[in-house]
């Protein structure tokens, strides 16, 4: 049997707003989700690459430039693991704002090896210089890049209505 319900304008049907709001929100979700787990994946790799010049190409034995390799190394692990764990489970608002955490750590190491690296392929940073772009250069840049494009689409997202809820939930007290 055809439904009699005709609604004069399609902005008046409530049904068709409220599909289309979750039809919304289910693709929200679904960049969120992506972002955070792209980004996540990205730091590590940027983590992997550090490891890797550290312990393979002997960046180890360069006074500083060899501590901060083992640092970020160290760093992203930590963050990655955390964008890749279930914290939601403790809760949305205190699993996104880990999250939200975790991603501006991760932003902080990609961007802080980025510039890091731009300088040090012009003039000496901690009396390293670097000379010419080879793999794992290239690799660290793009990593970085992902990084912070990828996790900052996550925080953009998240960090509004986490702060919304944040908010709401103290006058409510």
């Amino acid at each position: 049997m055809a439904s009699t319900h005709t609604p004069s304008h399609p902005a008046l049907d409530l049904y068709a707003a409220v599909r289309s709001d979750a039809r919304a929100r289910s693709r929200r979700k679904i960049v969120v989700e992506a972002a955070r787990y792209l980004g996540a994946v990205s730091i590590l790799l940027v983590g992997a690459v550090h490891a890797q010049q550290y312990y393979y190409a002997f960046f180890s034995v360069v006074p500083t430039i060899g501590t901060l390799f083992l640092l970020s190394f160290i760093g992203a692990g930590i963050v990655g693991v955390v964008l890749l764990a279930p914290v939601r489970r403790l809760g949305r608002e205190i699993g996104d704002a880990m999250l939200t955490a975790a991603a501006l750590g991760a932003i902080g190491i990609a961007m802080g090896t980025l510039v890091s690296l731009l300088i040090s392929e012009y003039t000496p940073l901690f009396g390293f210089m670097e000379s010419g772009y080879r793999l794992a250069v290239v690799l660290t840049l793009l990593f970085d890049v992902m990084t912070t494009v990828f996790l900052g689409v996550f925080v953009a997202l998240v960090a509004p209505q986490l702060v919304r809820t944040i908010t709401t939930n103290r006058r409510l007290r």
